[in-house]
């Protein structure tokens, strides 16, 4: 149980969370079916859209304006860190998944979550797939959900049986670990590659056995 807020604000933060995916959804399902997308490249040669910078943008107007302890400090995958040093911290990432986005794939999703800075860990998480229309949720102590239904795992198979994701392999040679993809591949005959947060939300429904992202 997670006793820095109480049981009924982090229900109420975890639902202003779904709320803004859910809005910000809106207007990146539409960018997504656009064909004259305009992109340009960030200073980390990382891609970036109009939809990046919009959903963004009404993620954090839905989050201050529906705050349940607050107006709280914002840190986004676009604009930065907005704030004055509060205790719980939102981060946002609008579209885990630019690239994908970019080329039609429709596996991208928006991340949220709130950070405890002093305890230095987060209280609760929210990943929304747009164009797949699944939500996953979690908050301390309350479980997780998908599609507000509680998940419960199955029992774990052997890594030998289980479908593992992996990112992408260039991930893996960025931070010169390349044999532990390769040792990968020689533990399971199942390794796939389901990048971005949608393979994360595989692994939080049980469908995969784990999702290795460096």
């Amino acid at each position: 149980m997670y006793e820095g807020l109480p049981n009924k604000q982090l229900t109420q933060l975890l639902q202003t969370a779904v709320e803004a995916a859910q809005v910000a959804a809106v207007p990146i399902r539409a960018y997504f079916e656009k064909q004259d997308l305009r992109v340009r490249e960030k200073s980390d040669g990382s891609p970036v859209t109009q939809a990046d910078q919009e959903g963004e943008a009404l993620i954090r107007t839905h989050l201050l304006s529906n705050a349940a302890i607050g107006p709280l400090d914002i840190l986004g995958e676009e604009e930065g860190l907005q704030g004055t040093g509060t205790r719980w911290q939102w981060v946002v990432d609008p579209i885990d998944g630019t690239r994908s986005f970019i080329h039609g794939i429709p596996l991208f999703g928006t991340i949220i979550a709130l950070v405890d800075t002093r305890e230095q860990f987060p209280v609760l998480g929210v990943i929304h797939l747009p164009m797949l229309g699944i939500t996953y949720a979690a908050g301390r102590g309350q479980g997780t959900t998908r599609q507000g239904k509680p998940l419960h795992l199955p029992e774990d198979l052997p890594i030998e049986k289980a479908i593992i994701g992996v990112g992408d392999f260039a991930q893996f040679s960025s931070v010169n670990r390349e044999a532990d993809y390769h040792q990968l591949l020689k533990m399971s005959g199942y390794v796939r590659g389901y990048t971005d947060c949608f393979g994360h939300g595989l692994v939080i429904s049980g469908a995969l056995g784990a999702m290795v992202d460096p």
